[in-house]
């Protein structure tokens, strides 16, 4: 019988499991197959930190993992958690160091040369002299003997680089590998460049993981509690487990979504009892949709009473989480954050782009959170075609009117999708695609634009940001106490502020 393992390489923050070697791995075990997930991403930087460091005379690392892994309260104290982030950064800053070029964080993995370049990640890869090559030395000598098949799940472009090093040594090991997940699947439905990605790995699987087991339905049908190869604990202080109520998005209508046209399905229920029952009992649960759906949360708050379980994930700021006293309902539950799509405090911005909310009710929605302790992670989009400072400052009044309700804020620019509504109606919005590095093979997700009035919203944008967005007391005290590293999963465990 065929040996299969799940793996998911660097640079995923190791907070939590990374959520499609979860489900990858959970839905085979739900049809017979046992393929453990081995966590490479966690697994360099333990090396990185418990191993490579010690050896190398830097900073000792374990008292700042202890602290992530255990705090000294329930939650973490915001300042010892900059603290300890500092450390682990320090060693990773000296590491890098030899490396030349290569940019590489607790969030990121950039390498020398022209980013998204398959021709020179090739390059790099075989070169022998990347910041993983030690690392994956170690771990293909222990486990490749074990491993007759891997199965390489890339979700974000930082993972690309180790992607392609992990695979092309695998492969010299003698091991069949696949390389699948959200990276290739985006690349072929609203990217551009999945002929590229083609040249990086031989096998390629593009769609959900049902062609690995030769079913048409949708693999989310059927997930269980996986199996892991290695008995580690992550980086937080409480598991937290990945997990999605749906795939594709309630709504479904948004100009510059590049997932408009991915159908809606729900994740039936009994898959997250089965999850539930072999999860530990302090678990938290990560909903991973592009948009929690209330009438999934109303399904699963049952289900999430029976443990001590705890949840978060990503919510439109719409009506209807106003009714029916949901919000206490989750609050009383074990919700810790909503990561809200407010994106703007200019009610025609948000109906020029089919957003389905207005800012007033945004904003109802993030006062009825705060009152019920629930934390906020608000999210505003800036830069959009058409904007104008009159715009930006209407959300600039939205946030000072939310004072003390807002404990996170997630400050983005507005990128063109290669391919969204939005792109196809370019004209009709008054603005001009372009291409980034036309002369060159690299992957893209995004594209240039100019609009046709001659007006910059970008770079507006961003001299708004930092002259008159970021100087204000009220976002400058929010961003302060933004983590910087690790993210969601650590901003619904930290101490709310008062």
């Amino acid at each position: 019988m065929e040996r299969f393992a799940v793996l998911a390489p660097p640079v995923i923050t190791p907070s939590e499991v990374p959520a499609g070697v979860f489900i990858l791995a959970g839905g085979l075990v739900a049809r017979g197959i046992e393929a453990p997930i081995h966590d490479l991403s966690l697994g360099f930087f333990r090396w990185l930190f418990l191993e490579y460091a010690p050896k190398n005379g830097l900073a000792n690392c374990s008292p700042a993992l202890e602290y992530l892994i255990s705090p000294e309260t329930a939650f973490y104290s915001p300042h010892k958690h900059r603290s300890v982030c500092g450390v682990l950064q320090s060693v990773i800053k000296k590491y890098k160091a030899n490396f030349p070029g290569w940019q590489l964080s607790l969030m990121d993995s950039v390498p020398p040369g022209i980013a998204h370049s398959t021709d020179q990640l090739l390059d790099i890869a075989k070169s022998g002299k990347t910041p993983f090559t030690e690392y994956f030395s170690r771990w293909i000598k222990q486990f490749a003997s074990t491993i007759d098949h891997a199965l390489i799940s890339v979700a974000y472009l930082s993972q690309l680089p180790a992607s392609v090093e992990l695979s092309w040594m695998l492969e010299e090991a003698g091991v069949k590998v696949t390389v699948g997940g959200s990276l290739a699947s985006a690349l072929k439905h609203t990217g551009s460049g999945i002929e590229l990605l083609k040249k990086c790995f031989r096998n390629l699987a593009l769609d959900d993981g049902r062609s690995l087991v030769g079913e048409d339905r949708p693999f989310l049908n059927k997930v269980e509690w996986p199996v892991f190869a290695e008995n580690w604990k992550y980086f937080s202080s409480r598991p937290v487990i990945p997990f999605p109520l749906t795939t594709g998005c309630t709504w479904n209508l948004c100009l510059f979504c590049p997932d408009r046209d991915k159908p809606l399905s729900f994740s039936p229920a009994k898959n997250l009892e089965k999850i539930l029952k072999k999860a530990p009992d302090n678990s938290v649960i990560h909903f991973i949709d592009s948009a929690i759906p209330s009438e999934g949360i109303i399904q699963a708050l049952p289900i999430l009473r029976q443990k001590s379980y705890s949840f978060y994930g990503f919510a439109r700021p719409e009506g209807r989480w106003l009714k029916d006293n949901l919000l206490n309902k989750m609050a009383d539950a074990g919700c810790l954050m909503l990561q809200t799509g407010a994106e703007s405090g200019s009610e025609d911005i948000l109906r020029r782009f089919t957003k389905g909310f207005s800012p007033r009710t945004a904003e109802s929605v993030i006062s009825a959170i705060a009152k019920t302790g629930i934390r906020n992670y608000v999210y505003l989009l800036f830069g959009l075609p058409g904007e104008t400072d009159t715009d930006r400052n209407l959300t600039l009044e939205m946030v000072k009117r939310l004072e003390g309700k807002i404990d996170y804020m997630n400050l983005s620019i507005f990128n063109l999708p290669t391919k969204s509504e939005l792109t196809d109606r370019a004209e009709e919005y008054g603005i001009i695609p372009g291409e980034y590095d036309s002369n060159k093979d690299v992957l893209r997700f995004y594209r240039p634009f100019e609009c046709i009035d001659g007006s910059n919203p970008r770079l507006e944008a961003r001299q708004f940001l930092n002259n008159r967005f970021k100087t204000n007391s009220i976002v400058n005290s929010v961003l302060q106490g933004t983590p910087k590293w690790f993210r969601a999963g650590h901003m619904a465990l930290m101490e709310k502020s008062k």
